[in-house]
């Protein structure tokens, strides 16, 4: 199932709290300065695609490609869709990691057994493997096609001990299932494997947290201060009590001293007082600063929720970012990236840009002699964009093909 694809998106990356992100910036090193945002935009075979922004501060996003996919799903997904992107940048600072819910909600939500990883060693061009649990692990009972039913929003944290990178994800299974009222809600718990060093397969799945009701949407922070790993997860499903506590599809935490557990629930919501249902919770660090950002998909209300925290326990409203126009996020994840990264996203988005605004021009208006310049055009730009990894590489063609369109 190994391929090697082209991701047209231009350098992404992770960085959340070192050391379990990313490395510890070195002296001398260039600094990070910018936000990128990787989401999908809508429960569409369209939507279910990944897509990107940047930001300045943490909070605004500008979307690249005008919104449009960055990559095709249909070359990296077995179910031709995916969901949930979480990418992040790896210990050496050079190699980037992407897991992706390998899922088509057309096909109903408990669709999928599967999830996909990526790996990069240049932001441009991308190794992908698409896993199928139950025939990656035959032998696993529970985890075959009739009983196992969602896979859902793998996230990848380094694990320091093991000196290994874990993959964390939600699975549901039929068997697990449990009545709330007259309704049957599917039971989710939160699992974990092993990447191998190629980034390419996984271990077996084992039990990472069981909140005693449904629970999906993990994100694994590490607290340098209290010296404690930090679960967020979403109380998922129908509500109903648990342990006393009434769960109403919100954000909560759960901590532990060891990265596979156990995690200590504490039975709150994390997000702005009546504020439901919200999912997708993604946590990281504003850049030169001590504090950190909790955001959220408010999916029910056309806006993302942005909090921040100094102590990563509570956490105070900043603003709702309207989803509207070409940036409409679901679940996704945020980066740090460096000067030189963003420019040569902001390249690549402009020969994107470049390129589309050639393609709109009407043929009529080509002398014969043009439309052959026009297809070189076209034809350089396209190689540009599956081949460039510099940002001279899209500045130079998106120029050319800019001059060209200028004189119609």
């Amino acid at each position: 199932m190994n391929k090697r694809t082209l991701l047209r998106a231009g350098a992404i990356a992770l960085m959340m709290t070192a050391p379990l992100f990313a490395p510890a910036q070195k002296k001398g090193e260039q600094k990070y300065d910018s936000y990128l945002f990787a989401f999908f935009s809508d429960n569409s075979p369209r939507g279910e695609q990944i897509r990107y922004a940047l930001s300045d501060d943490g909070f605004n996003y500008r979307a690249l490609n005008d919104g449009q996919p960055v990559v095709s799903s249909d070359t990296i997904a077995l179910k031709k869709s995916i969901r949930d992107p979480h990418i992040m940048r790896s210990q050496d600072g050079k190699t980037f990691y992407m897991v992706l819910t390998d899922m088509r909600s057309s096909q109903g939500w408990q669709s999928n057994d599967g999830l996909i990883l990526m790996k990069s060693t240049d932001l441009l061009h991308w190794q992908h493997t698409a896993i199928h649990f139950p025939k990656r692990f035959p032998n696993l009972k529970g985890f075959d096609e009739a009983n196992l039913h969602a896979v859902w929003a793998p996230q990848t944290i380094w694990d320091e001990k093991e000196q290994k990178y874990m993959i964390y994800y939600s699975i549901g299974r039929h068997d697990w299932e449990y009545p709330v009222g007259h309704r049957t809600q599917p039971y989710f718990k939160i699992f974990y494997s092993y990447a191998n060093e190629d980034f390419t397969d996984i271990t077996e799945p084992k039990l990472l947290f069981d909140f005693g009701t449904a629970s999906i949407d993990g994100d694994i922070v590490y607290d340098r201060k209290n010296e404690e790993y930090i679960l967020f997860f979403k109380d998922e499903g129908l509500s109903t009590m648990n342990k006393g506590f009434r769960t109403r599809q919100g954000v909560m935490r759960a901590t532990s001293k060891s990265l596979t557990g156990p995690y200590t629930v504490e039975y709150k919501h994390l997000q702005k007082q009546g504020q439901y249902p919200v999912e997708g919770s993604s946590v990281f660090p504003l850049i030169d600063s001590d504090e950190y950002i909790l955001m959220y998909d408010c999916y029910a209300n056309g806006y993302y929720q942005f909090c921040k925290s100094s102590d990563l326990k509570n956490f105070e409203f900043v603003q709702n970012t309207l989803t509207r126009g070409n940036f409409t996020p679901r679940h996704g994840s945020v980066m740090h990236i460096t000067r030189a990264e963003r420019e040569r996203l902001e390249a690549w988005d402009d020969l994107c840009m470049a390129l589309d605004e050639l393609r709109q021009l009407p043929i009529p208006a080509f002398t014969l002699e043009q439309l052959d310049i026009r297809k070189e055009m076209m034809d350089m730009a396209k190689q540009a964009l599956e081949n460039g990894r510099e940002k001279k590489d899209f500045a130079k063609v998106a120029k050319k093909v800019r001059r060209f369109t200028t004189k119609f």
